[in-house]
């Protein structure tokens, strides 16, 4: 595959850079282009767009790809050639919708459980199916706490699929940021200047082990 059309969906910080996902315009699902890092995160060198800004949510990007590089735990993994990405839409028309509508989960666990984590062991002899999900989550309500061991203001969000209450990390910049420094406590999607009868789309990833544990996290926030 050298190269492949994407909307992108995911944005988000990682170890100090980013991680990209999208699903292929064509319906093949999702694509998470990596680098050749230990954690696969990308430089902005590698995701920049011709015009020097960086890929936005709804955007159909092609983005040239090497060969695929799954993990155990992220099937979803390509390695990027490192040529230059290319902006196609901003945002996507509505030719594209259907791929966005067809890949919301419909059912409430989120890779395979209800908790906040998967264990890595459970990869060893199952390949995870997948480590991206697209939810339409509800009864939302943004966090955010002191962490003492980072020192710094740590952004949640917390929300329902379906009866099921889920309690995450934000890593989507657009929100992360403006809520990590805000005091600490809760927060209407209002206060972070989402209208109240916006629909709203949760892109979320299974991220990278950690002493064993691959956590779940909000990778990026779409309103529709």
């Amino acid at each position: 595959m050298p190269s492949v059309d994407l909307i992108c969906l995911a944005n988000s910080y990682k170890w100090h850079s980013r991680c990209l996902a999208g699903l292929r315009v064509d319906g093949g699902g999702w694509v998470r282009p990596v680098s050749d890092r230990e954690h696969g995160e990308l430089q902005y060198s590698q995701y920049r767009l011709p015009d020097h800004s960086e890929p936005h949510l709804f955007d159909v990007i092609r983005v040239g790809l090497s060969h695929r590089q799954p993990t155990p735990h992220q099937p979803e993994n390509w390695l990027v050639d490192n040529s230059a990405w290319a902006l196609l839409e901003r945002p996507a028309s509505a030719d594209h919708v259907h791929v966005v509508s067809a890949a919301v989960l419909r059912g409430s666990l989120l890779f395979g459980n209800t908790g906040r984590s998967v264990p890595q062991a459970q990869f060893h002899s199952r390949p995870a199916r997948e480590s991206l999900a697209l939810v339409q989550p509800t009864d939302i309500r943004w966090h955010t706490e002191f962490n003492t061991y980072e020192l710094r203001n740590m952004p949640r969000v917390f929300f329902r699929l379906g009866d099921v209450p889920y309690d995450l990390p934000l890593t989507d910049p657009a929100y992360a940021g403006p809520l990590q420094r805000r005091d600490e406590g809760d927060y209407r999607s209002s206060d972070l200047g989402i209208p109240e009868d916006a629909t709203i789309l949760f892109t979320v990833s299974l991220g990278d082990p950690l002493d064993g544990i691959c956590y779940k996290l909000v990778a990026a926030v779409v309103v529709v």
